[in-house]
């Protein structure tokens, strides 16, 4: 079910005498938890606007809101992983050439796919019956450039057609950086010159664009911290064993995480209520091997290969989930009993879509060389 586990260098901290080879199985396994969180948000949203009972579970402090910080845990493991794959390309255009191609197709075609098929449904009337589809909406969300997304009751948003694709315009963004420092300096540059790049980028779009400008919620957003705090901790802590101190900050991560449900707006901060938590969660998952040598730990490490299509097919489950609520169908299911098993099938439905969707484009579309198995294994979200 998992692609080969791609090796981290042996260099660094190693319990016991021997040398061990690191993998990036445990960040894998995160990464599907990652996607849990957030089909765990949507579904919260789905029950508790359409339901007419109550869940205790979605209402409870801000606890629906934090699975959205799945997506801070993703932007962490995407600049760890990136930076990463990276750190042996040489300098030059072909090498930059070949890492952005290879980022393209990993990322596109399986985004594509379900941005068509999303509007398919808009367009045989089964789905998206109140938003106002225009073609610069429909190729702007092909291109992941924010646009203008207006609904028939006025609500308004830059986010694609899908929806969730707008966490991948950042991805293409630290994409495009890694890109052209390649391109100058090569991989092992992108510490600290993308971290630079992103800087300069950020402050020119406040000084030029204001912060209150469409392009400086991409280019000057603090969510791209969390990419670079997957750079340091490439730079830092990739290569490195040490279970005890990952098992403590995965502890802290988990604590941080918890604690946030807590607070009356972590949305609002999320870098601090999420993002630190999650980095100490990524580097948990560096610093303990796994290996996936039992069914459970298999199943997850599935669900981690799976959570790049768990992330784009989920809303599908919750737009039928919220259709069939609108019905009354379901209605009288307990709110908190149908959480969850909304979540579950949500998940299981939308990671058996990868047998035959992105697993298929993967071995299509796979790159001949092996200096972009690690990157494929980033989220591209």
């Amino acid at each position: 079910m998992n692609e080969p586990a791609a090796s981290m260098s042996d260099d660094g901290l190693h319990t016991g005498k021997a040398k061990a080879s690191q993998t990036f199985e445990g960040v894998q396994i995160l990464r599907g938890f990652a996607a849990m969180m957030v089909v765990f948000h949507h579904m919260c949203w789905v029950v508790t606007s359409y339901h007419p009972g109550h869940s205790a579970i979605a209402t409870f402090a801000r606890l629906a809101e934090v699975g959205a910080g799945g997506v801070d845990v993703f932007f962490c493991i995407s600049g760890l992983v990136i930076a990463h794959a990276a750190r042996n390309l040489a300098a030059g255009a072909g090498h930059a050439r070949t890492f952005a191609w290879r980022r393209l197709l990993r990322v596109l075609p399986p985004y594509w796919v379900f941005t068509g098929l999303l509007l398919l449904l808009w367009a045989v009337g089964i789905g998206l019956k109140g938003l106002n589809v225009t073609p610069g909406l429909v190729v702007a969300s092909f291109l992941l450039v924010p646009w203008p997304k207006t609904t028939i009751d006025g609500a308004l948003s830059y986010h694609p057609i899908l929806d969730v694709g707008w966490t991948l315009t950042f991805e293409m963004y630290f994409y495009a950086i890694c890109t052209i420092v390649i391109a100058v300096a090569g991989g092992r540059r992108i510490w600290p010159w993308a971290i630079a790049g992103l800087g300069i980028v950020a402050g020119a779009s406040l000084l030029v664009a204001g912060p209150e400008a469409v392009a400086s919620d991409t280019l000057a957003s603090p969510l791209l911290l969390e990419f670079i705090a997957g750079v340091l901790l490439a730079r830092f802590v990739a290569g490195r064993v040490a279970p005890r101190a990952g098992r403590l900050l995965i502890a802290l991560g988990v604590a941080g995480l918890i604690g946030s449900v807590f607070l009356p707006d972590p949305m609002t901060w999320r870098v601090l209520c999420w993002g630190i938590p999650g980095a100490l969660l990524v580097v948990g998952a560096v610093l303990i091997p796994v290996r996936l040598t039992t069914p459970l730990l298999r199943l997850l490490g599935f669900l981690g290969t799976a959570s790049y299509t768990i992330y784009l097919v989920h809303p599908f489950f919750t737009l039928i989930s919220g259709t069939l609520l609108k019905r009354g169908t379901m209605a009288q299911v307990p709110a908190d009993m149908l959480l969850i098993v909304l979540t579950v099938a949500a998940v299981a439905g939308s990671a058996l879509t990868w047998f035959f969707v992105e697993g298929p484009l993967i071995r299509l579309l796979k790159p001949r060389s092996r200096t972009a198995t690690l990157a494929q294994r980033s989220l591209g979200a």
